[in-house]
């Protein structure tokens, strides 16, 4: 009896706020309910829309050129390889400062070039 008289109140609110929703609707032009009729890109968005900016030239380059890049990391990274491979010494330690010394050249060789 209580799901009964449940979905009955829902279905009276219901009713009662979609008649008034129209009642309140205000009435469109004929030429501006053409042009808006349909489904658009921007109605299916949903949820905060970000503001739309346009962005300058300048700040492409700028972004494009920040940062150490990828030869200067490779230089950084040839580099702690050497000095871990001096501290750990012996034969892995050459084999790590090796290593190193060879991913540090060819970080320099990118980067000169």
């Amino acid at each position: 009896m209580n799901r009964k008289l449940i979905s009955l109140a829902a279905a009276l609110a219901v009713m009662v706020t979609s008649t008034a929703a129209s009642a309140q609707a205000p009435v469109q032009s004929h030429a501006k309910a053409e042009r808006a009729a349909g489904p658009t890109v921007a109605a299916s968005t949903i949820g905060i829309r970000a503001p739309v900016q346009a962005k300058s030239l300048n700040t492409n380059s700028r972004v494009a050129h920040m940062g150490a890049g990828t030869n200067v990391a490779l230089m950084v990274v040839g580099g702690a390889a050497l000095i871990v491979g001096a501290i750990i010494g012996g034969t892995p330690g050459v084999l790590i400062a090796v290593a190193g010394a060879a991913i540090g050249l060819y970080g320099l060789y990118g980067f000169i070039q």
